[in-house]
């Protein structure tokens, strides 16, 4: 009686088993379907990477012209030359003779001799205390001549010193530049004072590379404009190559007659005439001495 009882009880287990469906719809865990399992395979690193904000960095070229390599100010460079100008006034620096100041002791730091950085300026040699500062440069047709080095010419080596001299002015310090032949020839074609920034620095690169010598000398002009400055400079340089008209000196000293303005003087190059030469040589030391100022003859040719 009691097997018959349990075979009864499995049976109606058998039953109630074989009405039961027990459906895996994944894998092959034993359903009636039959799916894939997709594996991906990550690197350590694309885990971290995914484990961590995602960061994304944009990125741009920019295009920089030859005007915006400066000195570090590392002097201009020429846009149309593959030479920069602190190049070209390496190349050309032992070349020069300068009687009252050397050209070959640069400051590398600063891209100018002597007292070029700081409250000073130095101008082909020549050193001057202060922050505001004029340059007064000749640009008549003679500085085309070529300097006795190579292919350079007056006008290009006085550039590259020139923007020697703008380059290590103290970024608080002002200048003024004003080019001369027949007439004046303003810088920037504005009467104020600039800032020396790394801005104008580039601009007065690209300004000086303009320009074409041509005309004559007469300086008068310029130094009207300097004179007319407001606050007045601290140090005006005056250059010239060749022999200025003989009223030139007096009419310096009258304008300079109220504030007596240092005024330093290079004479660029050799005249000719020898009378010429010793003449030229007197007034530009006169108009230094009365001013307060220093002289230099920057010599051509080889020292």
């Amino acid at each position: 009686m009691g097997i018959g009882i349990s075979v009864l009880i499995h049976l109606v287990i058998l039953l109630i088993a074989s009405l039961i469906t027990i459906d895996f719809g994944f894998g092959d865990a034993g359903g009636g379907d039959v799916g894939e399992v997709d594996f991906a395979v990550i690197t350590s690193a694309d885990l971290a990477q995914m484990s961590s904000p995602r960061i994304e960095f944009e990125s741009f070229e920019v295009a920089v012209t030859p005007n915006e390599m400066v000195v570090e100010i590392d002097l201009l460079a020429d846009a149309g030359s593959e030479q920069s100008v602190n190049e070209l006034a390496d190349s050309i620096a032992p070349s020069l003779n300068p009687g009252g100041g050397s050209l070959t002791s640069i400051d590398a730091t600063t891209g100018s001799a002597g007292a070029g950085a700081g409250d000073g300026a130095s101008f082909f040699g020549l050193e001057a205390q202060g922050r505001r500062f004029a340059y007064i440069v000749d640009v008549s047709g003679s500085m085309n001549a070529l300097s006795g080095q190579g292919d350079m010419t007056r006008w290009e080596l006085t550039r590259a010193e020139l923007l020697r001299s703008i380059s290590g002015l103290d970024g608080n310090a002002d200048f003024f530049v004003v080019l001369y032949s027949n007439d004046p020839i303003l810088l920037f074609g504005n009467t104020e004072w600039i800032r020396a920034e790394p801005k104008s620095k580039r601009l007065a690169g690209t300004g000086l590379f303009g320009i074409s010598p041509t005309g004559g000398t007469k300086p008068i002009a310029a130094f009207s404009e300097v004179f007319a400055l407001d606050p007045e400079p601290d140090a005006i340089y005056f250059m010239t190559d060749g022999l200025v008209e003989t009223d030139v000196p007096a009419l310096i000293r009258q304008m300079n007659r109220r504030e007596r303005i240092p005024i330093h003087s290079i004479l660029f190059g050799q005249l000719a005439n020898t009378h010429d030469a010793k003449a030229a040589e007197n007034m530009l030391r006169n108009i230094a001495k009365r001013s307060g100022g220093k002289f230099t003859h920057i010599k051509e040719g080889r020292p």
